[in-house]
């Protein structure tokens, strides 16, 4: 787990241009993992901030006119500069809009990850992913998107439920960790993200590693805030859940984690 080592270290500025409901949730646990956050809205703004950035996030889960051109400002910027980019690209399994717009961002610029759900990793390969309970894909199915989309376009992905896939178009890795807790509160897809951005902005050319590696962090904390006292309560959970992010360790994650890699 290198890379959780380097990110508590180096403090990697992450750039959010996250959703509205979940901007306090992402800055709390950007900190809890050892990065900083900062939230920007503006073109001019950008422009001075990525240039000392780890990396950048662009979640599209409260999409508007306005926002759609600070996206593609942000990314124009973020290439320039050399700036690793996670890109969310929110329910646009669900919606035409949403698709386009993650569409025209893929198309355009350059990311270094792509993370979502099955629905949403699959609607921009061109399939078809039930939205609703796409956490209960087949780990198979997942991996399939994960590693059809990391060839598309060029890219780490990673497909998170259930089973979370991460995928470098050559090989995938399975991760069989994570909390049925977490989809009961609001933030924690959104947040994990953000930490993924904090990871590949520590790593480099590694950025298939160091998705995983955050993935299966992320993951692991899910499962320790679960075991807290009332972990099983949602409001309880959120809170517990900032705490395994800020305490987890090396040797915990190893100790839990159940990862399979495909050729």
């Amino acid at each position: 787990m290198k890379y959780m080592d380097l990110v508590r270290s180096k403090q990697p500025l992450v750039i959010c241009l996250t959703n509205d409901v979940v901007k306090n949730f992402t800055a709390n646990g950007l900190i809890a993992v050892g990065a900083s956050p900062a939230m920007s809205a503006h073109a001019d703004d950008l422009k001075d901030l990525l240039r000392y950035a780890g990396a950048l996030l662009i979640n599209i889960g409260t999409a508007d006119e306005r926002s759609e051109a600070l996206y593609h400002a942000a990314m124009t910027i973020a290439n320039a500069y050399g700036v690793p980019a996670v890109l969310d690209p929110v329910a646009c399994g669900a919606s035409a809009f949403r698709k386009r717009i993650a569409l025209e961002l893929l198309e355009q610029h350059s990311f270094a990850v792509l993370r979502g759900n099955a629905s949403e990793v699959a609607a921009l390969i061109g399939e078809r992913v039930q939205s609703k309970g796409v956490d209960s894909q087949a780990a198979e199915d997942v991996a399939a998107i994960a590693q059809a989309a990391a060839k598309t376009y060029g890219l780490t992905v990673a497909v998170t439920g259930e089973t979370d896939a991460v995928s470098n178009g050559k090989e995938v890795c399975l991760l069989h960790n994570g909390s049925a807790m977490m989809p009961k509160v609001v933030g924690t897809g959104c947040l994990l993200g953000a930490v993924v951005a904090a990871y590949v902005g520590v790593a480099g050319d590694d950025t298939y590693e160091a998705c995983a590696e955050a993935l299966s962090m992320y993951a692991v904390a899910g499962e320790l805030a679960a075991e807290a006292p009332l972990g099983h309560r949602p409001g309880h959970y959120a809170v517990h859940f900032i705490d395994a992010l800020y305490t987890v360790t090396d040797e915990a994650v190893r100790q839990r984690l159940h990862k399979e890699v495909q050729a």
